[in-house]
C-alpha cells in the first residue's frame, strides 16, 4: 500500500494536518515542555493506526548536524492518541511551517509527497547500515516526512528544519495489524 499526502491551500481542525496549534487530547502531554507540534495524520489515513491518530513533535532548538538524528536517541517525537480537533492553545507551536489541512495526492515521478505511506522507504541517502537499529528493535517502516514535498508557494514554510531532508518513521504492529508504538527511526539531510 502506498498513500501520499500533501499540503492543501486551506486548513483543518480534525483529521489529517500540518504546523498550527497541537491536538487538543495532547495538552496536558510532557512532549509539549520540550518539542513542537509538526503535524497529525488522521485516523482514517492509514489501517495501522486502528482508529487511533498519531501526531509528531520535533525537539526545540534541534538544528541540523545535531547528534540525535538516529534511533533510539532522535529528536523527533511521534505519539499515538485519539481522534482530537486543535487545541486552543498555541503552545508548543512549530515555528517553521503554516497551519494547513494534509489531504491525498495523486502519484507524480517528477514530484516528493510531504507524507509518503508506504512499507519501504525512499530514502535521500542510500544507506541501509542507518535504518539496522530501528529495524533490529523490531519495528516496520510505516510513513516518511519529506521536506521536498512542501509546496512551492510563500508562506507554508519559512524553514527547512531537516535541511531539505526527510524523517522515516516505523511501528510496532499488534497481530491486527494496528499500531501500537511509533518512533522517528532516521532524520536525514539533503
Amino acid at each position: 500500500m502506498e498513500l501520499l499526502l500533501g499540503v492543501a491551500r486551506e486548513d483543518a481542525a480534525h483529521g489529517s494536518r500540518l504546523g498550527g496549534n497541537p491536538p487538543a487530547a495532547l495538552i496536558d502531554d510532557p512532549v509539549l515542555s520540550t518539542h513542537d507540534y509538526l503535524l497529525t495524520l488522521g485516523a482514517d489515513t492509514a489501517p495501522w493506526l486502528g482508529g487511533h491518530e498519531v501526531s509528531v513533535f520535533v525537539r526545540r532548538g534541534y538544528g541540523i548536524g545535531d547528534p540525535d538524528d538516529r534511533y533510539p536517541d532522535i529528536a523527533v517525537t511521534a505519539v499515538l492518541h485519539t481522534p482530537s480537533p486543535r487545541s486552543d492553545t498555541a503552545a508548543a507551536v512549530y515555528p517553521f511551517v503554516a497551519s494547513r489541512a494534509l489531504a491525498p495526492v495523486a502519484a507524480d515521478p517528477y514530484a516528493s509527497s510531504l507524507i509518503r505511506i508506504a512499507e519501504d522507504p525512499q530514502r535521500v541517502q542510500q544507506e541501509e547500515s542507518y535504518l539496522a537499529p530501528v529495524r533490529d528493535a523490531g519495528y516496520t517502516l510505516l510513513f516518511t516526512f519529506d521536506e521536498e514535498g512542501y509546496p512551492t508557494e510563500s508562506g507554508v514554510v519559512s524553514e527547512y528544519q531537516f535541511g531539505y531532508g526527510a524523517v522515516h518513521f516505523f511501528g510496532k504492529l499488534d497481530e491486527s495489524g494496528n499500531a501500537t508504538e511509533i518512533v522517528a527511526g532516521l532524520i536525514e539531510n539533503s
